[in-house]
């Protein structure tokens, strides 16, 4: 069994495992950036570092998240493309549902050639089709690399 986390942008349900969420908080307006990638919204504080917040709904090429009322931020901990090493970046979410205990048999493959490679695979909860991301496929090492800079700039 393994626990998802399912989250709501734009029209589609997407689920992260567990083990990557480290914060669910209130929607925050980001700080600016002036150079920044398409999908990155602005940068905000966590703990003790900057992180930055990704419009999902750019990211996943679905249209840019709207914040209103029920949008959260959702904090995961990534790794960095075959390194141990991680990083952390905040996901904007139109909601968060519900936590999801998954078999590993009801999690469905998709077609590469349908899918993104962040998408590891789908699942239905009751009448919902809900895709499971690989987090850690997310963003390329290119994009990772640009995201250090942006945050190196703005500490400066």
């Amino acid at each position: 069994m393994n626990s998802y986390l399912t989250f709501k942008v734009v029209n589609e349900v997407f689920a992260v495992n567990v083990s990557n969420v480290m914060e669910i908080r209130e929607y925050e307006e980001p700080k600016p950036v002036p150079q920044k990638m398409e999908f990155i919204s602005g940068l905000i504080d966590f703990r003790d570092e900057v992180i930055p917040l990704i419009d999902t709904g750019l990211k996943f090429n679905l249209g840019k998240v709207e914040a209103s009322q029920n949008s959260v931020i959702v904090v995961l901990n990534l790794k960095k493309d075959g390194e141990e090493e991680t990083f952390r970046v905040a996901i904007m979410a139109d909601a968060v549902s519900d936590v999801i205990e998954i078999e590993e048999g009801r999690l469905k493959t998709i077609r590469h050639d349908y899918k993104p490679e962040y998408v590891a695979g789908s699942f239905k909860n009751e009448e919902t089709f809900v895709l499971v991301i690989d987090p850690d496929q997310v963003f390329t090492i290119n994009e990772v690399v640009e995201m250090d800079k942006i945050i190196a700039s703005a500490k400066k």
